[in-house]
């Protein structure tokens, strides 16, 4: 069950032919950046500067986390600045203009705290490579429900695996 009601036939062809053989689409986030298969999480991104790919096979998963990023500073700085900023642009002479650009900065502070507030779901192997983006837009029930896809994709990988083997871990 994919979280994301994005329909399958409108991911391009070019997508679906890094598959591997027997290996199925299984999930994928909304820009289609990260997609989780059968057999591996894989990570693509690129724009004018630079391009990423990041490819890690379930059972080498060791970690998954998300975390919340944020400037909390900015916001503290930018409220008290701003109200400085109102309580001296109340008061006669010099004091206006000194307020009412206190007030504009502290507001520009509080507005750059809130631009840099950020979810990021964190993969890691178990071979120190890390795959690690933001979930811009997405609600948190969202990002946990990606997060759940991924542990019971490893699961089932490993799973598999172990069965293949004979029961015997390697």
């Amino acid at each position: 069950m994919r979280p994301y009601a994005v329909a399958e036939a409108s991911l391009p062809s070019l997508m679906e032919d890094f598959l591997l053989d027997g290996e199925e689409l299984l999930d994928y986030t909304p820009n289609r950046v990260v997609l989780l298969t059968s057999n591996r999480i894989r990570y693509n991104a690129a724009n004018a500067s630079e391009s990423h790919l990041v490819s890690i096979m379930l059972e080498k998963i060791s970690a998954c986390e998300v975390r919340y990023q944020s400037q909390p500073l900015l916001g503290i700085s930018g409220a008290l600045l701003a109200v400085v900023g109102l309580l001296a642009f109340f008061q006669p002479g010099d004091a206006q203009a000194f307020g009412a650009g206190a007030l504009a900065v502290g507001l520009l502070l509080v507005l750059a705290y809130l631009a840099s507030r950020r979810h990021i779901i964190s993969i890691t192997s178990d071979g120190g490579t890390r795959l690690a983006f933001a979930t811009k837009g997405l609600k948190r029930e969202t990002v946990i429900a990606f997060v759940n896809s991924v542990e019971k994709a490893k699961h089932e990988r490993v799973e598999r695996l172990y069965q293949l083997s004979g029961g015997v871990l390697a």
